[in-house]
């Protein structure tokens, strides 16, 4: 157990610094030593806010998780429910591509065992949020008539995560843009949101509405 920070502004210091780290070159390059050279401390300071590396990355994804959610919901607007899902898609995409390394600790760690269990579902909500809403969306536009009630709005709603989330590792990886000589950030979330509106477009007509 960590004592209580005497410095609230170190501990978001030392969480902001191992966001920038992330960004750099992934979160395999967060380390103890690492974050605390960044930050100008000795490593066992920061053992007095973290007990760990795991730790940090576990307060790092919990805000990743919030930032992003904030991201989809921000824009979910329009006059009908599957306005809304459409630009939540296009969001989620976007955000995945401009924080590649966090999208990357949200996804690609398996949270139950390089984490652990319990802490796992004590942040269920803030962890599958997205997916909640996505899910709320795709009923109202079921409701709306928009879509045609599928065998399970579940499945049917992890499907399209699933299509989504192979669209923002392949652009993140820029497997998306491999036509595209060098290309720029613009480029790759252009061509990122555009996929994601296919998609889109690809739910609906499966569902036959």
């Amino acid at each position: 157990m960590c004592a209580r920070p005497a410095n609230p502004e170190l501990r978001e210091k030392i969480l902001k610094a191992a966001s920038e780290i992330i960004e750099a070159c992934g979160p395999d390059c967060v380390t103890m030593r690492e974050v605390a050279e960044k930050i100008g401390y000795s490593p066992t300071t920061l053992y007095l806010y973290f007990r760990d590396k795991n730790a940090i990355l576990q307060e790092t994804v919990l805000n990743a998780f919030d930032s992003m959610n904030a991201a989809c919901e921000m824009v979910m607007v329009g006059p009908r429910a599957i306005d809304k899902f459409r630009q939540y898609c296009r969001a989620y995409v976007r955000w995945g591509v401009t924080h590649p390394g966090h999208y990357t600790l949200m996804f690609q760690v398996p949270l139950d065992v390089e984490w652990d269990s319990a802490w796992t579902e004590a942040n269920i909500g803030r962890l599958t949020r997205g997916r909640i809403i996505a899910m709320q969306l795709l009923g109202e536009a079921l409701a709306e008539g928009d879509l045609r009630e599928p065998t399970s709005l579940r499945a049917f709603n992890d499907a399209g995560w699933a299509a989504l989330h192979g669209a923002t590792s392949l652009s993140i990886s820029r497997r998306l843009t491999v036509d595209i000589a060098d290309p720029n950030l613009e480029q790759v979330v252009a061509v990122a949101t555009r996929t994601a509106d296919v998609l889109v477009n690809c739910l609906i007509a499966g569902s036959g509405a």
